[in-house]
């Protein structure tokens, strides 16, 4: 009985925190110039691809890499990437170094509070979550391992056909 409750509860947890129609969920957040940005005033223009990261994050350094040449790629096409770094108070100023250092064309977001992440079911960067232009999730991966950037770019290139 304790094993049917506790099911009952867990799905139904499930479903309140994972929109049935898989809408990704909205979100206001800071750049590194203190400008808003809302995620739902961007969608419909194209797919977005939101990558969750920290500068202390080793992983997130060698997708970062890769996802600036996805954004070389298929900006052009109408592809946004969002790098949501999740770096918190203490580290949150090396961020704008970082990106500085890098040359990252995309946008820079800060949750130095990790609430978005957290939106996002994230629990170990980077995540990333591709949506489409109708603001659905269409992909999702945590980590990074070398070749995930082919799979993701595979993602990216069957939304393109279809808008």
């Amino acid at each position: 009985m304790k094993s049917l409750m506790l099911m009952t509860f867990l799905f139904t947890f499930t479903l309140s925190v994972f929109p049935q129609d898989n809408t990704a969920p909205d979100f206001n957040l800071p750049d590194m110039d203190g400008k808003n940005y809302q995620l739902s005033e961007n969608t419909g223009k194209g797919p977005i691809l939101i990558n969750f990261w920290a500068t202390w994050c080793i992983p997130c350094r060698a997708e970062m890499k890769k996802l600036k040449d996805i954004y070389k790629d298929y900006h052009d096409q109408g592809l946004e990437i969002l790098s949501i770094s999740i770096d918190d108070t203490k580290t949150v100023n090396k961020v704008k170094g970082f990106v500085k250092t890098n040359r990252y064309p995309f946008t820079i977001l800060l949750d130095t509070n990790s609430e978005v992440f957290q939106l996002y079911q994230g629990s170990n960067p980077p995540q990333t979550v591709l949506i489409d232009q109708n603001g659905k999730i269409a992909y999702t991966h945590t980590g990074y391992r070398k070749g995930d950037e082919i799979k993701l770019a595979e993602e990216i290139a069957k939304l393109l056909k279809k808008e």
